[in-house]
């Protein structure tokens, strides 16, 4: 076995994604990505930067602003033996490509008997950063709920490299959700090639006296609330899900039959929500535990900054949200 050192190095949250991709497109020839302004342009949070100097045109394909066509052609390219990564600017407009991506790239292989598997990512870009009603929501759950369809969603630089990489190792549709708010951050990535696996939860943070369970940009949320938490002696443990279908119900009920304590955090709506799952299913295996659920005021989120603010959760509602559930007991 070697001693040499693992090598790390801060990189921005798009260098993670890009580097994922850039490898996969490196060693495999039938892999290609498409979408709008992922080839001159890098994409546009610049998570596809260069790859289209490396790879040319033919594998780094600008698309026309078309999403049914986009994840149609990914799909059918995928299904005749391509790996296909189809990026949608906005989380949002993947409501016009849900016929192709539920009806049948989930479908193909139940519907041919394992004949036919569609090796393709669809990367999403969910989330609210003043940018309107129709470019700022969070519709994960609205995803998980098809089979087939595998969704992942990192919350930090090291999950955005290794779930793409799984991502594009899946022999099957994978819807990847990133975050408008994760781009401008950075953190360490290991040198060397690694995947994080689906269906495998982060505890972020440990703690004794309740779980938030969360994902995605709400992790960011979930620290900051209990780093308020803890100067009040409020020790949290904070679940990073990584992995939203499948679940890992697993770490979470390890972390709730401890804390006996549990917050749901998400971005979308709390109706028919992430958290609305988990609630249930935790509350199914180990009975009843306190619980309480947190996510977006049900309202479209405004480009106005300040009613933004005011629909999402934030460290001081989370925190808020806690004592809450605690005085319950």
């Amino acid at each position: 076995m070697s001693s040499e050192p693992v090598r790390t190095r801060r990189v921005f949250f798009r260098e993670a994604i890009c580097r994922a991709v850039g490898e996969t497109l490196d060693a495999e020839p039938n892999a290609i990505v498409m979408g709008q302004d992922v080839g001159a342009f890098g994409g546009s949070y610049k998570e596809f930067y260069g790859l289209f100097e490396r790879f040319g045109p033919a594998r780094v394909r600008d698309t026309p602003v078309a999403e049914a066509a986009m994840v149609g052609l990914g799909v059918g390219a995928a299904a005749a033996g391509l790996r296909t990564l189809v990026s949608i600017t906005y989380m949002d407009f993947v409501l016009l490509a849900l016929d192709p991506l539920v009806n049948y790239a989930a479908k193909a292989r139940f519907k041919t008997g394992g004949q036919i598997r569609v090796p393709m990512v669809v990367k999403l870009t969910a989330g609210a950063k003043g940018q309107g009603v129709a470019h700022s929501q969070s519709l994960e759950s609205w995803l998980m709920s098809v089979p087939g369809l595998r969704v992942v969603a990192p919350s930090n630089v090291a999950d955005a490299y290794g779930l793409m990489r799984s991502a594009l190792q899946a022999d099957g549709p994978v819807v990847y959700v990133d975050h408008k708010r994760l781009f401008p951050t950075s953190g360490p990535l290991n040198a060397s090639a690694h995947e994080v696996p689906f269906g495998l939860a982060a505890v972020s943070r440990p703690g004794r006296h309740a779980t938030i369970v969360t994902h995605s940009y709400m992790v960011c949320v979930a620290l900051a609330a209990c780093d308020e938490l803890a100067v009040s002696g409020i020790d949290c443990e904070v679940i990073d899900l990584r992995s939203l279908a499948p679940l890992d119900l697993a770490t979470v009920c390890t972390s709730v039959s401890k804390t006996g304590a549990l917050l749901t955090l998400e971005e979308g709506q709390v109706v028919c929500g992430i958290g609305a799952e988990i609630a249930y299913q935790a509350q199914a295996r180990l009975g009843p535990v306190r619980v309480s659920r947190l996510g977006a005021m049900p309202a479209p989120v405004s480009s106005n900054p300040v009613l933004e603010a005011a629909s999402l959760p934030d460290a001081g509602r989370v925190a808020d949200a806690v004592r809450r559930l605690l005085m319950e007991g």
